[in-house]
């Protein structure tokens, strides 16, 4: 702080330090506006975004290392961490760096100390300048993790001016100095330990201890010529020396293997990288080509179409790797929220059919479906996850089929009472199959695929089966797979539902998405997402305005007569006033088209969480990006007919 204070030319920054009794007391007061700023945070974007903050540039960079009481520990398992429940910081750094780890929360970090000691954790996370104090219990061990801990400010998200302020700041500050801070006060709260010495200076530790060895074993013999009380003194004083040895060979072998492990670790982390650097760059690099073809073209035609299917097709490879990846992060952080609601399992399972089996026919596969009668019948669970499950399984047998192959889906019921039943789903194939090592070690294993030569066909990410293991089993559910090299797989899913018996059958409505003429205020900051919103209005005949920010579309809301618009398209993420704030604001206010106007979101947050947000904050429905024509046709329509049946 004191060289932030004079490092930006001509001006003083002043920073007044406010203490808190615990992080939560922290971050609520960052929250409420009590403090301006945080250090330090964790860079985690998705947490500090759930959690109502911005990030700086990072500060300082801290080695983090896990503190177990296993005779080994490997950082690519699925291990379980024992966290401080108050240590926000912290577990930002573990969702963000170790999806993959179970995390659970203890009062008190002394809590989740014993609960490690006891087994019922694999490990504590600290930073190496705490590792020490830990190591004074023999029975416990540190494993330096390979991940390193970026630290920023935390800042509250509406103050983009104090945001760039630190920014600058750390970019003027002198290097020198603030790396000589760093290293004085890290001197100055700790000193260097035994088994930091050892680690540093095995060799000399090792010729040294040897020589202890020596000097003692002298000295005992000297002993023995005097007495027979000494005989039995230094007896047992080199039984002690050689136990001393013994324990010092095993701790060189544990460093052997430490440093093998590290090795290997850093190994998969690099395998790791170069693959998502692949999937990610097949697609982009499927669009950068496909366009600069098509620049080139001319007017062929046919040639220009090629490509835009193309182009089409690459980014629906791409989004779908961005989204099993955010689906993949939030499972394994355990923040997906898995609200009920009443849902037909028949439409369920006719949406899928329809929206699988025609892509499926298009590869020349054979689709079969049987199910049980469902049609009058609906159940309290989440049809979301549900799809996911179902069409994770079904485009599995799709990618790993054989030419003229088939896939069978079918539905049943297994066990049913009054107000519960079980059902079974089966999806299977007759593709490639899988070995039995593959499906016990590696199958629900994230980025891991069946074949993992170098890939000339795109597959996925590999986190299809992961995703889908840990949806079935947070519904209560199981998964079973069999399958053979050659002859294909079978996944069967069993999951439990409650019966909704106060359900009634929707009788839904036929109309045509028309949206000619409609009068639309599209508030979005990103140009380029505005272009590609306000083409697709207005080539279906729609009237558009764009407004930049949430201000600007509560100012010229509030300046234009009533009934001047039809619809508000509100982005959510904007500068000086985000889409939330704006939808509350015009809400309040006091004209009859504030309250019934529909608001709807357009927004790249796409998680039910975030569409439940849009709802509290008086919007209508949620639109997520990137945009569908048909979807944004569909919605508008549905909206205003909705709007127009309650002026009625």
């Amino acid at each position: 702080m004191d060289l932030a204070e004079n490092c930006l030319q001509g001006q003083t920054l002043e920073f007044e330090l406010n203490g808190y009794e615990t992080r939560s007391e922290l971050l609520q007061a960052l929250q409420d506006g009590k403090i301006d700023l945080i250090f330090h945070a964790n860079q985690n974007p998705y947490f500090a975004e759930t959690n109502g903050f911005a990030l700086s540039d990072t500060l300082l960079t801290l080695n983090m290392a896990a503190i177990t009481a296993k005779d080994s520990f490997d950082e690519n398992k699925e291990n379980i961490v024992a966290v401080e429940k108050d240590d926000f910081a912290l577990k930002a750094y573990l969702s963000y760096n170790y999806p993959q780890w179970k995390v659970v929360e203890y009062e008190t970090s002394d809590a989740a100390v014993k609960a490690m000691q006891k087994g019922e954790a694999d490990c504590i996370v600290s930073n190496s300048g705490t590792v020490s104090d830990y190591l004074k219990n023999n029975k416990l061990h540190s494993v330096f993790l390979t991940k390193e801990a970026d630290v920023p400010f935390a800042i509250q998200q509406e103050e983009p001016v104090l945001l760039s302020i630190l920014n600058k700041t750390l970019t003027s500050m002198p290097t020198t100095q603030f790396s000589g801070a760093v290293v004085s006060y890290n001197a100055s709260s700790r000193k260097v330990t035994a088994k930091d010495f050892i680690q540093d200076n095995l060799l000399a530790v090792s010729l040294i201890v040897g020589i202890s060895i020596f000097v003692v074993l002298c000295i005992i013999l000297d002993s023995l010529k005097k007495s027979k009380r000494a005989e039995e003194k230094s007896k047992k004083s080199a039984e002690q020396a050689l136990k001393l040895n013994q324990e010092l060979e095993e701790k060189q072998q544990e460093l052997q293997n430490a440093l093998v492990e590290a090795q290997s670790a850093n190994k998969a982390k690099t395998s790791f990288l170069n693959n998502m650097s692949h999937d990610i760059r097949t697609p982009i690099n499927g669009i950068i080509g496909m366009l600069t073809i098509l620049e080139k073209s001319g007017s062929d035609a046919e040639r220009a179409k090629d490509c835009m299917n193309k182009i089409y097709e690459s980014s629906k490879l791409l989004l779908s790797l961005i989204n099993d990846v955010l689906d993949m992060a939030k499972l394994e952080s355990d923040t997906v929220v898995f609200g009920d609601e009443s849902i037909n399992l028949d439409q369920v399972c006719q949406e899928i059919t329809e929206s699988l089996s025609f892509q499926a026919e298009e590869k020349g596969l054979h689709v079969i479906g049987e199910h049980d009668d469902y049609s009058g019948i609906y159940v309290w669970s989440n049809a979301v996850h549900l799809k996911k499950i179902l069409m994770n399984l079904f485009t599995n047998g799709m990618k790993y089929n054989k030419v003229n192959g088939s896939i069978y889906m079918s539905m049943r019921t297994i066990e049913r009472s009054e107000d519960h039943m079980t059902c079974e789903f089966k999806i299977k194939d007759n593709g490639i199959g899988m070995s039995e090592e593959f499906i016990k070690n590696e199958l629900f294993t994230p980025f891991v695929q069946a074949d993992n030569s170098p890939r000339s066909d795109y597959n996925g990410t590999g986190l299809g089966m992961p995703i889908v293991k840990q949806l079935v089993e947070k519904m209560g559910g199981t998964i079973t797979v069999e399958s053979k090299l050659g002859e294909g797989s079978c996944f069967t899913v069993v999951l439990p539902f409650e019966i909704d018996t106060n359900a009634r059958p929707e009788e839904k409505e036929d109309f045509n998405a028309d949206i000619s003429g409609v009068r639309i205020l599209l508030v979005e900051d990103n140009e380029l997402n505005a272009e590609i919103a306000e083409f697709m209005l207005t080539e279906n005949g729609a009237k558009v305005e764009t407004v930049k920010n949430g201000l600007e579309a509560v100012q010229h809301f509030e300046a234009c007569e009533s009934g001047t618009y039809d619809v508000i398209l509100m982005d959510v993420m904007m500068p000086v006033m985000d889409g939330l704030t704006a939808t509350k604001t015009i809400r309040s206010l006091e004209r009859q088209d504030a309250k019934t106007i529909p608001i709807i979101a357009m927004t790249a947050n796409a998680f039910r969480e975030d569409a439940e947000k849009c709802m509290e904050a008086g919007m209508n429905a949620h639109l997520a990006k990137p945009l569908d024509d048909e979807k944004i046709k569909q919605t508008i329509s549905e909206e205003l007919r909705r709007s127009n049946a309650c002026h009625e």
